[in-house]
């Protein structure tokens, strides 16, 4: 698709000092060839009617697949993304301007101007823009993840869709410099890019896809990586300098999908056989990605560099290491539930009997309450 010249930008007006709601305008208006007269990209909004944390909610931008409906979309996820603010905006065309599209529209400035509106209000935490994408949409989330080096977008979902070689070829990673074109090499994607460290990165690919291969190769006018070697080039991207994992991967408690960890779980790959779409333990995978702890204090996380718990990701024995024996400790799975609550008595936990996944350790000691994150492998 062409990707020509952008006209103008017509800014919403922004109210500061007020909070998001779901009834908010956050609507953004652009123009470009297709549309010299000026496209308003639509936004659904969802807002938790909960007490906002203390750094306020994180939000959750959606993008939905080729042809699909935004507001449908973002009612798909408000149970699973719990404590977020979710945004899904409407594609031009119902879709995303990746490289075959009818669409030629930019999307990437868009995205942009969103993430920047959301500083006006009091109840976004905009430290942390989260992002997922379902096929098409999740083009545009890879898009994100190898182009756009704004440090407040912390964690991004792409599902039923790896890296194209477009985006990843030659050993780097590439954006377009112009035109998004099939007939073009690498689809236009010209320009070398380094992606941000320190991002999570969650992938969800199905042996079974009709539409996406899992294997790699050609489909809806691109060509895919392998979805193994895909996040395997995002984990170098990231730091990582070991061997690619191959192979079966790791089982999640039976659930029939299996996980390929990079970096203790800072980019992750999920295999599943849920086709062109999610079973109920993808979606729960989901939910453990994007957990947020969503009390009133919760959020407020001291950091305190004499405070520390090993190992992380953990199977048997936490260690806590720099609090008194005085110190009472909860642990929080992703469903804001208590699944352990003692007085310590020393500075280890045997926590065997935990399921897989993300919980958060709340220390209370004194007038200090510290909050840490791990992973229960």
């Amino acid at each position: 698709m062409k990707y020509s010249i952008l006209i103008t930008f017509i800014a919403p007006i922004l109210i500061f000092g007020q909070a998001l709601t779901s009834s908010s305008n956050l609507d953004i208006e652009k123009t470009w060839e297709q549309e010299p007269q000026g496209w308003t990209y639509e936004m659904n909004l969802f807002v938790p009617n909960e007490i906002v944390p203390a750094d306020g909610f994180p939000v959750c931008i959606l993008l939905h697949g080729n042809g699909g409906e935004a507001a449908e979309f973002i009612n798909e996820f408000t149970q699973s993304i719990p404590c977020h603010i979710l945004i899904a905006p409407g594609g031009y065309m119902n879709s995303w301007n990746i490289c075959s599209e009818e669409s030629d529209a930019p999307d990437m400035e868009m995205l942009d101007e969103l993430i920047a509106s959301l500083a006006a209000y009091t109840n976004v935490n905009t430290n942390k823009i989260r992002l997922l994408g379902s096929s098409n949409g999740s083009a545009l989330a890879n898009r994100v993840l190898i182009e756009n080096n704004n440090p407040d977008i912390d964690k991004i979902c792409s599902v039923v869709c790896q890296l194209s070689e477009m985006q990843a070829h030659n050993g780097s990673f590439f954006g377009p410099s112009g035109d998004t074109e099939a007939s073009i090499a690498f689809c236009g994607y010209d320009t070398e890019k380094t992606p941000l460290t320190g991002r999570h990165y969650l992938n969800i690919c199905n042996t079974n896809d009709p539409v996406i291969p899992y294997n790699g190769g050609s489909a809806v006018g691109a060509v895919f990586i392998p979805s193994k070697a895909a996040i395997y080039e995002v984990a170098k991207s990231q730091g990582y300098t070991g061997s690619m994992i191959d192979g079966d991967g790791q089982e999640i408690n039976s659930s029939g999908i299996f996980e390929y960890n990079y970096l203790s779980g800072q980019v992750v790959h999920i295999r599943g056989d849920a086709g062109h779409g999610l079973n109920e333990s993808q979606v729960d995978r989901i939910s453990d990605f994007f957990s947020y702890d969503c009390s009133p204090t919760g959020s407020s996380e001291e950091n305190e560099s004499n405070i520390s718990i090993f190992p992380n990701p953990v199977s048997e024995t936490l260690s806590i290491q720099g609090i008194n024996m005085s110190a009472s400790v909860e642990i929080i799975d992703t469903k804001g539930r208590t699944v352990f609550h003692e007085k310590i008595s020393k500075g280890e936990l045997n926590i065997s009997e935990l399921k897989a996944g993300i919980y958060y350790l709340h220390i209370q000691e004194d007038s200090r309450f510290i909050i840490k994150e791990f992973i229960k492998k």
